[in-house]
This record gives C-alpha cells, structure tokens and sequence, in this order.
C-alpha cells in the first residue's frame, strides 16, 4: 500500500490561524495529503483544520526572527515531507541551500510585494527602508530561481514572478464560501462600521477615525468596530485616539482566527478598507473587501485600479484613497437606506459566488501538488 504523501508548509511571521497559509491553502491540501505547518507559536502541538500545528517557540523581537530562520527549517526538515512550502521572504535564502542539499519540491509562497511593502514598515527607519526595499528584492531574484515553484496571491505578482520563474501558479485570497455559510442580517443596535485586518497609518487608521467622527455628526449612535492587530506605531496612539470620541463611539477588540471572520461580520453593517495611497496598493489587492463581500455586507473602499479591476465596484462604494469625507458620505449612504445597502451586500455576495471563491482556486493548487510531487 502506497505511503500517504506527506506536505509541509512553512512559516516564522505568520501566525498557526493565518488566513491564507491555514485556512485556504492548508486546509484544502488536509483533504488529499498529510499537511503539517511548523510555525512560530507559544501553544503546544494540536490539529485544526485537519492540519498538524508543529509549533517553535516564538522569537522576541526581528533580528532573533531573523537570525532563527535555519533553526525553524531545521524543525521543518525533521517532517520529512515530500514537499515543502513556505512563506516568508527572510526564508528564502535558507530553503534555497535547503532545496539543494535535498532535492525535494520547495514552493515559495509571496503573499504581497515585499520590497514596495518596506515602505510600510514603521520600524525602519525612512532612509534605510529603499535599501531594505533593495535588498528583498535582491534576496528574492537571487534565490526563486533555484525552487521548485512560485505561488503568488493576485495577478500583479504573477507578473513580477513570471519574469523570475517558469512556473508561477496565481492562488488569489478569495474567500472559502464553505467558511462563511448564509449572510447575515446585521441585528438591531447601533449602525456599525467593521474593519478586520492589520492596523495601521496607511492601512487607513486615521482615515477611518475621521470617517466615524463625520458620520456620528449625522447618525450620533454610529460606531466603529476594529479587530486586528495594531503596528508600533498606531498602539502608541491608542489612548490619544480614545480620549476624543465618546464612550462606546470605537471600540478595538484584537486579533481574531480567520475562521471567526464570518461570525463577528454578524454585526456590521458596513465594511472599511480605506487603504492610503502607496505603491504597493496600486499592484495588490485588498483581500478584505472580498471576506465583506462573502459575508454579504457592503463595504466602502479605496479605489485602486486592481481592486476595482476584479470587482467592478460591485458589492459597495469605491471612494478616492485618504478622502474621509468621501469616505463618510459613502458610510452614511449605506446606512441611511439600510434595504438598498442590504441589496448591494448581497450582489456582492453572488459575484464572490460565482467566481470569486477559494474553491475555485483549490484546484489550481492541487494542479501544481501533483505535478511537483510526481
């Protein structure tokens, strides 16, 4: 009897409950192999999802992350997996040495474009981030040619890669319709805004401040609902932040599993993704709008040239990046008439339906699996 194919994924940034590594990508592979995720997490072994969590204890700090990039594809290396698949670019160098060493099947995975994404960051300094920019750039031309493949997240890094590698497999973030059940009907409250993911100045936190104090001088009761995460620079400014709005007006409530998604959409009544312009955004898409889209509520959102390429603007209101007054008056329209917004929410739920689900891109996955492991 034939031994049951054993794949691995990767990863030292991400958490075990990532939405994209664990449950689309991973998930969907438990059905067909043995999918193990060696990871970096303060909890034990355990299963979820089908997927066996090989957690390493978590590194305090970037320069340990990175310097523990060897000791977490160590821990990889000791699945013995048929192939492996990881996720962050700190790792590439040393799965390059390992694909050599070993022969085995390694896909790197790019979630975003990193060298426009270290623009972004916070902690680097603004005249060192183009040389960090430089050098993720260099890291992933130098090394994605000796793997066995690429996986990218939207057609732009498909692009990008296509010039690097002969086989680049697009595996676009869209929502798994198996996660998010029927939509929902926001319960009777306070009309309520909802933003899910990482929260920082460019991913529009200031923006959305701004949004909710116009939008209460019309509706008093509005609300805005956070969960994520916050950047160094946005935590510190938290209680400055609070002490300006009324009790109840903003309420941030962490971190949540992907799979939590659909139950706290429950209670919005409208979605945020007012992303600030920058490069990066004019060449990947906001994978949040789409887990708006599948929970049936509209949502407002920067327009950028590829989110409105995929969508259409179907499913809510696209407003011009960093204009909260825009932002504003596409919030009040939702929530002023509260049957039309009900109706745009869920013609935004029959596009994520028909074409704009994980399921269609599973098979792609699985295309690219039999292949390499053949």
């Amino acid at each position: 009897m034939a031994r049951e194919a054993v794949v691995c994924h990767v990863t030292s940034v991400h958490v075990p409950t990532d939405g994209r590594i664990l449950y689309h990508e991973c998930r969907s592979l438990a059905k067909r192999y043995r999918t193990v995720l060696v990871c970096r997490d303060d909890g034990g072994p355990r299963k979820i999802q089908g997927v066996e969590i090989r957690p390493l204890p978590c590194k305090r700090g970037r320069l340990a992350r990175f310097l523990g990039a060897s000791e977490i594809v160590g821990a990889a290396e000791h699945v013995d997996a048929d192939l492996y698949h990881f996720h962050d670019p700190e790792l590439l160098p040393v799965m390059r040495r390992f694909a050599r060493r070993t022969g085995k099947p390694i896909v790197y995975d790019a979630h975003e474009h990193y060298p426009d994404a270290m623009d972004q960051k916070a902690w680097i300094p603004a005249p060192l981030r183009p040389l960090a920019a430089a050098f993720a750039d260099h890291t992933e031309r130098a090394a994605v040619p000796g793997l066995s493949a690429v996986v990218v997240a939207d057609a732009a890094l498909k692009e990008r890669f296509a010039a690097l590698h002969g086989r680049v497999v697009e595996l676009d973030n869209y929502p798994p319709l198996s996660l998010f059940g029927e939509p929902h009907v926001p319960p009777p409250g306070p009309p309520t805004m909802m933003y899910v993911g990482s929260i920082s100045a460019v991913r529009g936190f200031y923006d959305m401040i701004a949004t909710l104090e116009l939008v209460r001088a019309d509706l008093p009761d509005a609300r805005l609902v956070v969960y994520g995460s916050p950047t160094e620079e946005v935590a510190g400014a938290f209680d400055r932040v609070m002490a300006t709005l009324p009790d109840g007006a903003l309420e941030l409530r962490g971190p949540i599993a992907y799979e939590d998604v659909p139950a706290a959409l429950g209670e919005a009544n409208v979605g945020l993704s007012l992303l600030r312009p920058h490069p990066k955004y004019h060449k990947n898409v906001s994978t949040k709008v789409f887990d708006y889209m599948a929970g049936g509520v509209p949502y407002v959102a920067s327009s950028f040239h590829p989110l409105r390429a995929v969508t259409g603007g179907v499913g809510g209101e696209l407003v011009r990046p960093g204009d909260p007054v825009a932002a504003a008056q596409a919030v009040f329209h939702l929530l002023s008439e509260p049957l039309a917004a009900q109706r745009t929410g869920l013609a935004g739920r029959r596009l994520v339906e028909e074409r704009l689900n994980w399921e269609s891109m599973e098979e792609r996955l699985f295309g690219l699996y039999e292949t390499l492991l053949a």
